[in-house]
This record gives structure tokens, sequence and C-alpha cells, in this order.
């Protein structure tokens, strides 16, 4: 059985590969942005209500956050 990714990671890549701001990400999802640098490098868990409105602020689902970026789908 494979495992799942971290949702963290997940955060992390998106962010990075489709260019956004964290500053801007994190006041859209009502974090601060040392909230979501803590959040990306681990140091603080993602709680689910954060992952919705994260994931909602940079258009994915919260399924994307577990997929990795190189995996084909199915």
């Amino acid at each position: 059985m494979e495992r799942l990714r971290d949702a963290r990671d997940g955060v992390a890549d998106v962010i990075k590969n489709r260019g956004f701001k964290q500053a801007v990400v994190a006041s859209k999802s009502g974090l601060t942005e040392q909230q979501l640098s803590d959040i990306i490098c681990k140091r603080r868990r993602l709680d689910a209500n954060e992952m919705f409105r994260i994931c909602e602020v940079i258009g994915i689902t919260p399924n994307d956050l577990f997929v990795d970026a190189g995996q084909e789908s199915a």
C-alpha cells in the first residue's frame, strides 16, 4: 500500500510551482506569514480548517495536496 505524502509538502510545492507569494496565501487564508512558514517547514501542524482555506486560496482540492507533483495519475 502506498503511503500518502504529508499535506504540508503539497502546500509548499503548489505555492512554489504556481508562483504564489507566501505572504499573499497566508493573508488570504487568515494566517500570518510566520504561521504559514511554520506549516510549510513542518514546525507546526496543518489543521483541517487551515487546509481547506489554503486550498481555496490556491485553487486546488485537499486531495491534490497528497499527490506528488512527479507522480502520474492512474
